[in-house]
């Protein structure tokens, strides 16, 4: 039986934080990742460190925590908050510094909330755990006497051994009888832990977070703390700092519809830029530093011309239709002067047939620039006119 002192797992089980930072440590030292926790306010908050963002990508480390995590139940913690950050030597009121500038200190935060456990199973693993402690006393090893000893113990006690158990007649009990009287013992006292259990749950975590909060109380240090946030932000690297910006940018452009928001997406989308162009060359990302320089200008422009796009006002008193295609209507009066010219006779019918023909020259004339069909109107406007032309000669023939 291993000891309970230097038991890690269920230390770590009991809620403590220390043993839990050993664990997940111990399993996510292949993933170059380092945990450090504190419990507060009824939080478990922890904090994922790393060299790169790579190492800390934010799906892959939430997943792995849950699961180490859900392994060891801890007690009287149910909600976690995963922190990541890119290592700093400066590890001293961490918690503090993240509470006061979260943006500029986190790559990304996620919350879980761990399964509730069992309480039968709880009951259960804890009434085997009394029982294996009183085995592991049970089985301590005692000096064993040398032969000698041994000899003169046995002949010196064997007649002693002979009339007590001729004076003394030891019943037997049974073995169904026995555990009969162990379960009756038991049962009150299962009954006894389980209220206790039930009553304690609820309260042990207000009366922890209380405790811990207490002992958690700082020392006002503004100065200090001000001066250690400016040096963070001074070193922070410069990569990190784009990459968290773009990705703001990019949470802010699924919800921005107006100009305001499109103008503050151009800015943050700009500022991921001028980031990107503070990366030294001797930097292990420098290349894509340099191809997202000109991706996040690009993306800047582009909500800049959305957010100048001016607004379309109604017009009072007129009915906002959509206005139809003057290309369309221009082919509709040329098929219209097209049928007619089959029938026309008279010059009161030619010179009709030469008005349909300028007015379609006249729509087609109006087709904007950015229409897909705006050359094919062009060559269009001259093909009408000499239609028009050629039916007002037929018309001035017929007089």
């Amino acid at each position: 039986m291993a000891d309970r002192i230097n038991d890690i797992a269920w230390q770590a089980h009991q809620g403590s934080v220390a043993a839990i930072i050993q664990l997940l440590n111990d399993k996510l030292v292949e993933s170059g990742v380092r945990t450090r926790a504190i419990f507060s306010d009824g939080v478990l908050q922890l904090l994922c460190e790393a060299q790169s963002v790579d190492q800390l990508e934010k799906t892959t480390i939430v997943q792995k925590i849950r699961q180490i995590l859900e392994s060891i139940a801890p007690r009287n913690i149910r909600r976690v908050n995963i922190n990541s950050r890119i290592v700093r030597e400066q590890q001293l009121l961490w918690l503090t510094e993240i509470y006061r500038d979260r943006d500029n200190q986190l790559l990304w935060s996620e919350e879980i909330t761990l399964p509730k456990p069992n309480i039968f199973r709880q009951i259960l693993k804890d009434f085997q755990d009394y029982k294996e402690s009183k085995t592991e006393l049970a089985q301590v090893s005692l000096p064993k006497p040398n032969s000698f000893r041994s000899v003169v113990f046995r002949r010196r006690n064997r007649n002693k051994a002979k009339n007590r158990l001729q004076s003394k007649s030891i019943p037997k009990q049974s073995l169904p009888l026995g555990l009969l009287k162990v379960s009756s013992l038991c049962l009150p006292l299962l009954l006894l832990v389980w209220g206790a259990y039930a009553w304690l749950e609820g309260k042990g975590e207000s009366s922890t977070s209380a405790e811990t909060s207490k002992s958690l109380t700082i020392q006002p240090q503004v100065s200090s703390l001000a001066n250690t946030q400016n040096f963070a932000q001074k070193t922070e690297d410069p990569f990190v700092a784009a990459v968290r910006i773009a990705n703001q940018a990019s949470a802010l452009g699924k919800k921005a519809l107006t100009p305001e928001q499109r103008l503050e997406l151009a800015t943050k989308w700009q500022e991921a830029s001028d980031l990107m162009s503070q990366v030294p060359a001797k930097h292990s990302r420098y290349q894509e530093a340099q191809s997202r320089i000109q991706l996040y200008k690009k993306y800047a422009a582009a909500s800049q011309s959305i957010a100048a796009k001016p607004k379309p006002t109604p017009t009072p008193g007129i009915k906002t239709l959509s206005t139809p295609d003057p290309f369309a209507a221009a082919v509709r009066i040329a098929n219209q002067a097209s049928a007619s010219g089959k029938t026309a006779a008279s010059s009161e019918q030619w010179s009709t047939l030469a008005a349909k023909w300028q007015e379609a020259s006249d729509l087609m004339s109006q087709v904007p620039a950015e229409h897909s069909r705006y050359q094919e109107a062009q060559s269009r406007i001259q093909l009408y006119k000499k239609f028009s032309e050629a039916a007002k000669v037929q018309a001035q023939k017929g007089q």
